[in-house]
């Protein structure tokens, strides 16, 4: 199976929850600003909701990581993983002066309810201003090292205590 059923029910769930809240956001922002002044609602909505959008989505987002981290913890069983492949990328793009950096792992492990041996490969994105993370990411689960997992049915995650990039989830 080249694509699993529900990371396509994952993705627009998640687009429509992320349109959901910026809509929110706009009509929240816009519903004050016409309280203030009329003549100034639509600048002021539409500005005031589009920065209160940008500068809250981070933490939307790590309130959703924490959510399903807690979900995993009580739920999901603990095993130990084994890094099998580790790897740092750097990409530079063409109309950006910064790079990106990417860090690969893929570990193994056996799955708590049925036996059978599993991989699962993450790539965590970061950016040129975070080098230092991504290294330390690397450095600390080189080929070999264990790494903890919650793995709840075909749910598995990696348990990392200091979450890694505020983009990556999951």
């Amino acid at each position: 199976m080249l694509v699993n059923p529900m990371v396509v029910v994952y993705w627009a769930l998640s687009a429509v929850a992320a349109a959901l809240y910026c809509s929110a956001a706009m009509r929240t922002a816009d519903f004050l600003a016409s309280r203030w002044n009329e003549s100034v609602a639509v600048v002021f909505g539409l500005l005031g909701g589009l920065l209160f959008t940008l500068l809250t989505w981070p933490f939307v987002l790590m309130v959703a990581w924490w959510g399903r981290r807690a979900y995993l913890r009580k739920l999901a069983a603990p095993v130990s993983a084994t890094v099998i492949e580790s790897g740092h990328r750097v990409t530079h793009t063409t109309n950006s002066p910064f790079a990106t950096h990417r860090v690969r792992l893929k570990v193994t492990f056996t799955h708590p309810s049925t036996g059978v041996e599993c991989w699962v490969k993450k790539e965590f994105a970061m950016a040129e201003f975070r080098r230092s993370t991504a290294k330390a990411l690397l450095h600390r689960f080189p080929e070999g090292a264990t790494l903890p997992m919650l793995v709840r049915g075909r749910a598995a995650g990696f348990d990392l205590a200091p979450r890694p990039q505020w983009v990556d989830l999951w």
